[in-house]
């Protein structure tokens, strides 16, 4: 599929940020840690301009991250992690698509976030890459959602709230609810091979290993 054809066909999109992790297992604000001459939140910038209509940072620490000159907001509904990001993001979006992202993903792929914008139909509601993986005890595939790189419509905002009235959390328990086209690995490989765009810095050992990954990965764009 011909991406110059897919960015010029697609709806208009918000990207969507987000930026209100606890960041303990790093011990420090993630988002903030330079990697190359850019912290990691400006290398999630970077390629979300080029396939978005409108950036939205999502933070209850707008002061840490004035001089990015993003618009910002907070969560609407407390206490409800990247969920209720997810909600505040969708509800502030001026557009109905929204991608949302992690502050803390330094080598998202403009192609694959090109193709997961465009891959939303009429009749979805969310569309989410998901990596396999093979579980040594018992050689099972063992399937994870890429919450933080997929695409949203406003349509979830009223089945977020649902979902966090009945204290349930979990980004991934709402494709359960909405009608969610899942993107296997055969495809989203094509945009991406290494899966590059789902790495996340969490931890030391990560940061560490982005470091040694940045040069040849950031180098794709």
């Amino acid at each position: 599929m011909h991406i110059e054809r897919i960015a010029k066909d697609r709806e208009p999109v918000t990207g969507i940020i987000l930026a209100g992790g606890k960041s303990r297992r790093m011990g420090q604000n993630k988002a903030l840690l330079r990697l190359g001459d850019k912290t990691l939140i400006e290398h999630v910038i970077c390629p979300l301009r080029e396939v978005t209509d409108e950036l939205l940072l999502i933070t209850n620490s707008p002061q840490k991250y004035a001089h990015l000159n993003l618009p910002m907001h907070g969560d609407i509904l407390p206490n409800a992690g990247a969920l209720g990001g997810l909600h505040a993001g969708l509800t502030y979006a001026s557009h109905e698509l929204g991608l949302c992202v992690a502050c803390d993903s330094p080598f998202l792929q403009p192609a694959l976030l090109t193709y997961l914008i465009s891959a939303m139909g009429t009749e979805d509601d969310a569309v989410v890459p998901y990596t396999e993986t093979e579980d040594a005890s018992d050689k099972k595939c063992q399937t994870k959602f890429q919450t933080l790189c997929a695409v949203y419509s406003k349509r979830c905002v009223s089945v977020i709230e649902q979902m966090v009235s009945a204290s349930e959390l979990r980004v991934h328990q709402l494709y359960r609810h909405i009608r969610c086209r899942e993107v296997p690995p055969a495809i989203w490989k094509t945009f991406d091979a290494e899966g590059v765009s789902f790495f996340n810095v969490n931890t030391r050992a990560d940061f560490v290993l982005a470091q040694g990954e940045a040069q040849e990965t950031l180098s794709l764009r």
